[in-house]
């Protein structure tokens, strides 16, 4: 396990200290450097612990309250597993317990109780009202049936999820279609399965009919999420937890090898009905991807990201940040069309080198959107030097007819007829020539 943050907290009596985490709390040491640090943990939870006469905590010492007044103002939270038993603990122990054990509205049980120096403790346990093993259970059960169609047995689950929506329940509601659609992932043949092995290179993709209606599940499901979302009544908790299971089923699909959109409608969702600081949020955990080095991104998939990022922020993005995303995962045509709507041709002309002679096209057009016809013309021709590649001559062809620039087209077209001395060729070339009296 890697551990991402973690609390330490300076004491008056080192191993009193010691002794209150484990006698109250549970915890237990797993580190300690002799009288100067240690670190204790109750399952995945972390603490540390230095005396006031740590060496480095010396400049900071003069600041420090009198034993049994620290911590005011803050309160340490610690997620157990099982607070209700870390409560009959601390009972047990005869702590200074401020408030008893209870359930609260953002989806935590928990209690206060208070360390000898003070500092407000506060162990939590995250609660739901549904099981997900017991959902999971349901859905691999349906796999294993013998039915015409797996979804006949997955209405259930879905029915369960619909119903805790209805009753304000989101974040169960949530945790279902999370599990509904991780299973079915994880057990159909929606996507493709690049450690299969086929005996034959070219055998035809098998066909799964119990698994049909499987995808558009998966999609009510996605919409379901982003319904939840939408509604103003669901509490911060469980937005959390839907924005974290649409971006999960946006990553799963975004990087298969055979995307089938659900990857656009979760994106489409979280831009849609997220709050100005969750699209912050989304927006960070996509510039974490984009700049794992051990795990590159690049091609389609990064233009992807660019796209989502570009979609979040589009509200508070300044020109050149907008840019500077569009260089970084290569979203070319939002770059040139963006320069061109600042007015700086030459700028969006130059983008346009690296691009292939098909992507050239793409582009030569948004320069006419932007009234650039002549630019446009002259990066197509500029391709046609050397191999001459007949979809550009093809563009040009038709560039200079939809102007009227016969002279010019009658060029294309002899060229065109060397490169492919078609019927077809011969008879345009005949006409065009014929309309010129050559």
């Amino acid at each position: 396990m890697t551990k991402t943050s973690w609390v330490e907290i300076c004491v008056s009596d080192f191993e009193q200290s010691i002794t209150w985490f484990e006698n109250v709390l549970g915890f237990r040491v797993v580190a300690r450097d002799a009288n100067d640090y240690a670190e204790l943990s109750h399952g995945e939870t972390f603490i540390q612990l230095a005396p006031d006469n740590a060496p480095y905590w010396a400049s900071e010492r003069p600041h420090l309250l009198a034993p049994g007044q620290r911590g005011s103002g803050v309160e340490i939270v610690l997620l157990v597993e099982k607070v209700d038993a870390v409560y009959h603990q601390a009972q047990q122990a005869q702590a200074d317990i401020v408030r008893p054990l209870s359930d609260y509205p953002w989806h935590m049980r928990q209690f206060w109780v208070r360390h000898p120096d003070g500092y407000l403790i506060r162990p939590a346990q995250r609660i739901l009202s549904v099981n997900p093993a017991t959902y999971r259970r349901q859905v691999a059960d349906a796999f294993q049936r013998d039915t015409p169609r797996i979804t006949q047995g997955l209405l259930a689950v879905k029915e369960t999820a619909e119903k805790l929506a209805q009753q304000q329940d989101y974040l169960g509601a949530a945790t279902i279609y999370e599990t509904m659609v991780t299973e079915i992932f994880e057990q159909s043949h929606l996507y493709y399965d690049e450690e299969a092995e086929y005996d034959d290179y070219y055998e035809e993709e098998q066909y799964y009919p119990a698994e049909e209606g499987l995808e558009e599940l998966v999609g009510e499901c996605i919409e379901a999420l982003g319904t939840c979302l939408a509604d103003e009544r669901v509490d911060r908790v469980a937005r959390e937890k839907i924005i974290e299971v649409l971006f999960d089923i946006y990553q799963h699909d975004l990087h298969a090898d055979n995307s089938l959109g659900f990857a656009t409608s979760a994106a489409e969702q979280l831009v849609t009905y997220s709050t100005p600081l969750e699209r912050q949020t989304i927006a960070e955990w996509i510039r974490d991807v984009l700049t794992d080095e051990e795990k590159a991104v690049a091609g389609s998939t990064r233009q992807a990201y660019g796209k989502f990022l570009l979609d979040l922020e589009k509200d508070t993005l300044d020109d050149e940040t907008y840019l500077r995303i569009c260089r970084e995962t290569g979203r070319t045509s939002d770059l040139v069309d963006r320069l061109l709507t600042l007015g700086r041709i030459d700028e969006a002309a130059k983008e346009t080198q690296p691009v292939d002679d098909h992507a050239i096209l793409r582009l030569a057009d948004l320069f006419i959107q932007h009234g650039q016809d002549a630019v446009a013309e002259r990066l197509v021709r500029a391709r046609i030097k050397e191999n001459q590649p007949l979809h550009l001559l093809e563009w040009l062809q038709k560039y200079y007819h939809a102007r009227g620039n016969y002279t010019a087209e009658l060029e294309i077209a002899e060229t065109l007829f060397r490169a492919q001395p078609y019927l077809r060729r011969y008879q345009e070339l005949r006409d065009l020539a014929g309309r010129l009296d050559r």
